[in-house]
């Protein structure tokens, strides 16, 4: 073998072997590009649900502020009413009456949070 031959045959193994590097180079980066697309569309769909979830969130918020400015006016109304039947009282059993009625505004007003929150919760944390 000659000089010439011996660096032909070099040069084609040189080609083969870097053809092969470029190759796996490729299939590397179709892998990668290929599981980065993955993520992204897995990041997506958990973007567009948390926010699903958010606008869910904001709405039943909104609800649960209407009922609890609605339950606010209705005790606030019963506690007027309640403070005009003292002072309209005259004796002791009257005025017992009045403040039993007083713990049965507050127990109603206490009972009416509980149910706020737990239905909150119940609605949103499931």
């Amino acid at each position: 073998m000659n000089l010439i031959n011996v660096l032909k045959i070099g040069a084609a193994a040189a080609a083969l072997i870097f053809t092969y590097w470029i190759g796996v180079q490729n299939g590397r980066d179709s892998e990668e590009l290929r599981s980065a697309r993955t993520q992204i569309s897995a990041l997506t769909a958990a973007l567009e649900e948390h926010k699903a979830k958010q606008t869910s969130d904001a709405l039943a918020l909104s609800e649960l502020r209407v009922a609890e400015s609605a339950s606010r006016n209705e005790l606030d109304r019963m506690r007027n009413q309640l403070a005009d039947v003292e002072r309209m009282s005259k004796t002791n059993a009257d005025r017992e009456r009045n403040r039993c009625l007083r713990l049965a505004v507050e127990g109603r007003e206490l009972l009416d949070q509980a149910q706020r929150a737990i239905r909150f919760c119940a609605e949103n944390h499931r």
